[in-house]
């Protein structure tokens, strides 16, 4: 029988990926992600990646019980919660602020250089894809959302004594196929 202390995780380490819808994620897990394809966005903060379920479900009772006697899920949705810590990472900035790279400018050369954006009324939704890279010594865990949009943004701290952090919740969407996440599990076999 396998030593069970094998089968626990920690994630020690991670990176984050955002692409285009359609982006055509990695086929295993050891492939790296297309850098024509999936853009990294950099240092992420101690905290790492949280996931979260939400379900809703609704139950049915029968006459006299208190018990139900069916359930139905009703909803389902998958978040991602992570700060990124790198302010010059272009791709943070749109996804913070919600605003395309197109509509952002650089002036500028060297140290002189900078990029400016205005933030106005987008009603439109900003849906990507997104790639997470989780890794405990080398077992890895991959997941990919086909589609997924940022829901939440937190606070954005400027002080001398803490790092200015990004956070974001992303919510995963429902791809055309019908499925919404993909795990790709390191270390996992399912049993003979």
């Amino acid at each position: 029988m396998a030593d069970l202390n094998d089968g626990v995780r920690v994630g020690y380490a991670g990176k984050a990926y955002i692409g285009a819808v359609g982006a055509v994620a990695p086929a295993t897990l050891t492939v790296a992600p297309d850098p024509d394809d999936w853009f990294d966005l950099g240092k992420i903060t101690e905290d790492g990646l949280t996931e979260a379920t939400d379900q809703a479900r609704s139950e049915f009772k029968a006459w006299g019980f208190d018990s139900p006697v069916r359930t139905q899920l009703t909803s389902k949705t998958t978040t991602f919660q992570l700060a990124f810590m790198q302010s010059s990472n272009a791709y943070v900035q749109s996804l913070f602020h919600s605003v395309p790279l197109d509509d952002m400018t650089t002036t500028g050369t060297g140290d002189a250089a900078y990029t400016s954006f205005t933030i106005g009324q987008n009603t439109e939704p900003d849906v990507r894809a997104l790639l997470l890279d989780i890794v405990d010594g080398g077992i890895a865990t991959r997941i990919i959302v086909p589609r997924v949009e940022v829901t939440e943004r937190g606070n954005k701290s400027y002080k001398g004594t803490e790092t200015v952090n990004f956070p974001m919740t992303f919510t995963a969407l429902t791809s055309s196929d019908g499925t919404s996440v993909r795990y790709m599990m390191g270390g996992l076999v399912l049993p003979a």
